[in-house]
């Protein structure tokens, strides 16, 4: 019985001890990060260059906003409502930096990975209709 109730005790007491310890963490105010990772998550394949502009203006975007974030996190810069960042948070933040941008490293991945096999398939739809044009021209001519 003495054993329940400790365990019941420490059960209830962990999420307090982590809003003591601010361990709840909530994510920075200036982060665009997501929103360009969701961005790059709805990109569109289609002919043509306007897939890879906006790919490359995104992962630019991300990027920029990567090297904002680092500069917040380590004390040197505001965020978008002018706070910088607390002493003790320091690490949380760049933690929480190093989570997204990994995330977003991922989506880019995943996305180039997508759109190459995209170009692929196009080449060899291609490659396919040039072999049809060529067999069909020796079978007349022959």
């Amino acid at each position: 019985m003495a054993q329940l109730i400790f365990l019941v005790f420490v059960f209830t007491s962990l999420p307090l001890q982590a809003d003591l310890f601010d361990f709840a963490g909530e994510k920075s105010e200036s982060s665009r990060i997501g929103a360009l990772v969701q961005k790059l998550r709805s990109l569109e394949m289609k002919d043509g260059p306007e897939f890879e502009e906006l790919f490359n203006q995104t992962v630019k975007g991300i990027e920029n906003a990567v090297e904002e974030e680092k500069l917040y996190c380590a004390g040197e810069a505001t965020n978008a409502s002018g706070k910088t960042v607390e002493a003790g948070r320091k690490q949380l933040c760049m933690r929480e930096l190093k989570k997204a941008y990994l995330e977003a490293t991922a989506v880019m991945f995943d996305a180039k990975k997508k759109y190459l096999g995209f170009i692929h398939d196009r080449q060899l739809r291609k490659l396919s209709e040039i072999q049809a044009r060529l067999k069909a021209d020796i079978e007349k001519n022959f």
